[in-house]
This record gives C-alpha cells, sequence and structure tokens, in this order.
C-alpha cells in the first residue's frame, strides 16, 4: 500500500502555498510539523481531494486519486481541526449519520460504531447531544468518525487538541495501535505525540518540504547545538537576546534555560543535553514564522 505525491503544487495567485511537495508514504504513523502558514492545511486538503492541485499528482496504489473518484474516499478517513458538528446531534446518531455518508449498510455499522465509541473512551455518552461536549469528547468523536469503514489513509488534523494529558495519551496509543495496516498522517503543533509514535516526520515551511526522517534522526541532528545553562534572573533578558530559548525553570538558588544554539554558551556554566523533536523544531523554524 503506497500514497505516492508527486510534485505537488498549489498557487493563489503568485503565493505558493505548496510548493513541489513530492514522498511516499506506507503504512505506518507519519507527523506533519510546521508553523502556521507552512502549508499544512493546504497539503493535507490536496490529499482529501478537497482542493484540486495546480500541478503535480497524488496517487495511491499507483492510481491517481483524482480518477479514482468514490474508490479513493472508501479508503479515506479525515479528522478536520474545525468542530463544526451538529449539536442536537448525539454521538451515536452523528456516527450513524457519517456511515451513512461513507456508504456503510447498517449491519456494518451497528457492529463497528460500539467499537469506536468505546475506543475513543465515549461509549457512556453515546446519547449525549454533541452541543453538550466539551472540546476534548468533541475532538474523541471527531476521531471516531473518522475510523469509520476501516480506512486504509487515514488524515488526522490536530487530533490531541483540547484533551487533558491521559487522553491524549490514550488517543496517541490509540493512532500507534491503528497505525499497522493503515497510513496515519498526523498533523500537530504538540511535538511529544509524534516523537513517541511516528516513524517518519516530515518537516514543512513556506509550501516547501524542508527534512524528513525518524525522530531519532532529526533529533540527533542537533548533537551539539542544545544546552542547559545556569543564570539569574537579571540576566534572563541577555540569554533571550542571543539564544533560542526552549525552556525556562526556576531552581532554589538559579534559574536553568534550555537553550538552541550553534556556538557554545561559553558566558556561562552550561551543560550540553540530549536533543529533542521539541528542539529541533525550534531550531528549524525561526520565531517570527511561527506567529
Amino acid at each position: 500500500m503506497q500514497l505516492q505525491v508527486e510534485q505537488l503544487t498549489k498557487a493563489y495567485g503568485s503565493n505558493l502555498a505548496l510548493n513541489g511537495f513530492s514522498y511516499t508514504f506506507t503504512e505506518g504513523v507519519y507527523g506533519l510539523l510546521g508553523p502556521n502558514g507552512a502549508g499544512k492545511s493546504t497539503f493535507m486538503s490536496l490529499l482529501t481531494d478537497n482542493l484540486l492541485p495546480s500541478s503535480g499528482v497524488v496517487r495511491y496504489n499507483g492510481q491517481p486519486i483524482s480518477k479514482l473518484g468514490k474508490k479513493y474516499l472508501k479508503v479515506l478517513g479525515y479528522m478536520p481541526q474545525q468542530q463544526g458538528m451538529y449539536d442536537t446531534f448525539t454521538a451515536e446518531r452523528f456516527l450513524y449519520y457519517i456511515a451513512a455518508l461513507k456508504g456503510l449498510k447498517k449491519r456494518e455499522a451497528d457492529l463497528q460504531i460500539p467499537q469506536l465509541l468505546s475506543l475513543v473512551n465515549l461509549q457512556q455518552e453515546r446519547y449525549k447531544k454533541l452541543g453538550n461536549f466539551s472540546g476534548g469528547m468533541k475532538q474523541r468523536i471527531l476521531i471516531a468518525q473518522a475510523l469509520i469503514g476501516d480506512p486504509k489513509v487515514l488524515i488526522l488534523d490536530e487530533p490531541t487538541a483540547g484533551l487533558d494529558p491521559k487522553e491524549r495519551i490514550r488517543i496517541r496509543n490509540l493512532i500507534s495501535e491503528i497505525s499497522f495496516n493503515k497510513i496515519v498522517l498526523v498533523a500537530t503543533h504538540v511535538v511529544t505525540d509524534i516523537e513517541y509514535i511516528a516513524k517518519e516526520v516530515l518537516l514543512l515551511q513556506k509550501g516547501k518540504l524542508i527534512g524528513s526522517g525518524s525522530p531519532y534522526k532529526l533529533s540527533n541532528e542537533l548533537q551539539g547545538v542544545v544546552f542547559e545553562i545556569q543564570t539569574t534572573s537579571d540576566r534572563l533578558a541577555d540569554v533571550a537576546q542571543h539564544y533560542k530559548i526552549g525552556n525556562i525553570a526556576k531552581e532554589i538558588d538559579h534559574i536553568t534555560v534550555r537553550i538552541v544554539s550553534d556556538e557554545k554558551p561559553d558566558h556561562y556554566a552550561y551543560t550540553e543535553v540530549k536533543p529533542t523533536l521539541e528542539d529541533l523544531y525550534l531550531y528549524r523554524f525561526d520565531s517570527e514564522d511561527t506567529v
């Protein structure tokens, strides 16, 4: 099973929202990282056939998705970031509605929907109206609807937004489990979520793919540029002026600051530390691009 993206480009006038994106996806979880405006939403809209590319092609198992039409939509599951749902629908009715849109027969829906409600920990809320759901509960029902029909390609836009830590771990583990026979693409700003479960991470900036690899490989590219320094509150502004700061921790008698820097911070007491994917995000994407 393959999802191939070949020189995919989307232009809005002179603005290139996506510029020559090429990649081949197979079974497993892929994380899509990039600042706001990097082209992530455009890319997902092209993969779901909600947008037509200016040039390039998306192929599923060698066939252009534009020619596959409904056959492609049957193997596709999509969770949007926006929580646009019918507030008067119960959770169960909403899933039956989505199942009908996907062309499932009622007996198939009868089997799948209880299982999906259990998977996302909403079996006790099946008769509750969506308008009374919390933001986190809405995220979970959106994940459930994306899984209706056992899709082979699953695209999740910010799947853990609004979830508490316990539910975020639950959903993260669920994504990992279901990826064994699916292509799963996760766009998120919660870097730690994909650090644990993604087999590949794609870095997108200003519409271009600027890097890819396993979380371990990408993080190791920062060996020798991540440090923890000890300073005082009156020197914190100076640290911020000269370095990219990842974390600030107040200790009893000093402040520990995690920084990313190509040069060793020789003016401070420092320790070189193991880089993470979050450090990579800070290093590769300038702060002015993340607004």
